[in-house]
């Protein structure tokens, strides 16, 4: 994650490396100590300095910027491949900072949950260090947890570490970023079979997704919680919606399930009615 540009420290940086190389060209050249020529000269060295900067900044917003456009490409076509983990991973490596490094961990293991690789996705949560990410990134973190666990089907897991981080779900959810929290917790309810309660938390969801991703997972478990409670016009309609904001391989293949499960259903349905 690249940070702020932070104006003050880099105004400080430029005063000193300018203060440096003018000394340097200075004493090395034998110059005669002229103010107003060494203010100037140090002026334009600061100028320099800030704008290269700036330059390398913009040029790495660029290489990332189509990185990310790849990973969405490769998302929407083939789901986890080597190549889009090669990406994460290389992050991961060039991180200067350790919390860089645990906030490009905890990306890599999202992608890695969401891609049914599991056992890797709890290795690299393993390896985070806590103390290395800030308050919405812990948040973050239990998050992914707790899903992967239900998404593995060890839903005993996920309601222990649910409730060991209970303080950083309940937190989350007062902030307008609630949307992942609030989506596990429908699905931690929906594994426990109250779907009426399911229905509640990802209608929530609904309302603070932001993209068509996130919106496509809130309607696919709305789907199923409608079919669930025997309302099949309702759940239909939700996967028509659900399948329209799909935007991974991993949404599609689930829609193409889910409507599958619904036309079954409404076949049966149907014949009940025709024999009665």
């Amino acid at each position: 994650m690249l940070r702020p540009f932070n104006y003050s420290k880099e105004i400080i940086m430029a005063f000193w490396f300018a203060a440096a190389l003018t000394a340097a060209v200075w004493l090395i050249g034998g110059r005669t100590a002229v103010p107003p020529d060494m203010l100037r000269f140090g002026c334009i060295a600061g100028v320099c300095f800030i704008a290269a900067r700036l330059m390398m900044r913009l040029i790495f917003r660029l290489r990332r910027f189509r990185e990310d456009r790849r990973i969405r490409q490769i998302m929407f076509e083939n789901g986890i491949t080597p190549e889009l983990l090669g990406i994460v991973y290389r992050r991961v490596k060039g991180s200067k900072t350790p919390a860089q490094k645990a906030e490009n961990q905890l990306v890599l293991a999202s992608y890695l949950s969401e891609g049914c690789c599991y056992e890797r996705c709890f290795e690299v949560l393993a390896e985070i260090d806590l103390r290395d990410l800030c308050e919405s990134s812990k948040e973050e973190y239990f998050n992914i947890y707790v899903y992967t666990n239900l998404m593995a089907g060890d839903v005993a897991a996920a309601a222990g570490i649910y409730e060991q981080s209970r303080y950083f779900f309940d937190r989350a959810r007062l902030r307008s970023s609630a949307m992942p929290v609030l989506h596990t917790m429908g699905a931690l309810e929906f594994a426990g079979g109250d779907y009426i309660k399911a229905e509640n938390y990802f209608t929530q969801a609904l309302a603070y997704a932001i993209g068509n991703a996130a919106r496509c997972d809130c309607e696919m478990f709305l789907a199923l919680c409608y079919m669930k409670t025997g309302r099949l016009r309702y759940a239909v309609n939700a996967a028509r919606t659900a399948a329209r904001d799909a935007v991974t391989v991993y949404q599609r293949r689930s829609i193409e399930g889910l409507r599958a499960q619904l036309e079954a259903l409404s076949a049966a349905a149907t014949g009940k009615e025709q024999t009665v």
